[in-house]
């Protein structure tokens, strides 16, 4: 399982890398904007560097069109680094061009976001997208349930012996993460306020305080 932050934030990167297996960060023009208007590639080339050699970098190109697209790919590879993945919607432009990229290098890096529907999933995968992301918590929104389309789209991965990975994209709580887990993915997505909240859990907080309590009532000592 590939646990990924939707952050660029850098401290917050910092910090989890040293508590959970994270191994990936995405970002989205939504998720830089929390930041404010940041240095783009300057920030986003420390983010690369932070990170380190084993984990991923997913970032979303801007453009609408296919040209467009396939411009923003290729300035983020050679400003930042060919081991970004590089995040193209799954559009008809962004079809487009993921064709395109994969037919000019079929080893360079993308991920295919803003999937609500299975087809947009299959038929990113047979174009030989590394990852497909299936927006969670968007989906619920709408009314569309995105385990189903993670538990069918795993699936076809495996019955087609496909390469690409699935991705469980823009987690908003525990539960949506669980249920993404179970469901099938290869990699989820959340935001570092997910894990927060879970390091934040009454219940296990309690346990600690009574076990450090009986210790030292035991023993007159804090550590062992």
């Amino acid at each position: 399982m590939e646990y990924m932050l939707d952050t660029i934030q850098l401290d917050s990167i910092k910090k989890y890398m040293d508590i959970v297996p994270i191994k990936g960060i995405t970002s989205t023009p939504s998720i830089i904007k929390r930041e404010g208007k940041i240095d783009f590639f300057s920030h986003m080339k420390k983010t690369l560097e932070v990170i380190g050699n084993n984990r991923t970098l997913h970032m979303q190109v801007v453009a609408k069109d296919s040209e467009g697209m396939v411009e923003d790919a290729q300035r983020i590879w050679s400003q930042i680094g060919e081991e970004v993945f590089v995040k193209i919607p799954a559009s008809e432009a962004g079809l487009h061009a993921l064709n395109s990229l994969k037919k000019g290098n079929s080893n360079c890096k993308i991920t295919t976001s803003a999937v609500y529907t299975k087809l947009q999933a299959f038929l990113a995968l047979e174009s030989g997208t590394d990852y497909v992301a299936v927006y969670t918590n968007r989906s619920e929104n709408i009314g569309v349930n995105p385990f189903e389309i993670i538990q069918s789209v795993r699936k076809y991965v495996d019955r087609n012996e496909l390469p690409g990975k699935v991705m469980a994209s823009s987690i908003k709580s525990n539960g949506q993460l669980t249920e993404a887990i179970e469901s099938g993915a290869d990699a989820v997505t959340f935001s570092p306020e997910i894990l927060s909240d879970l390091f934040d859990l009454a219940a296990t907080k309690q346990a600690i305080e009574y076990f450090s309590r009986d210790w030292e009532s035991l023993y007159q000592k804090k550590n062992i």
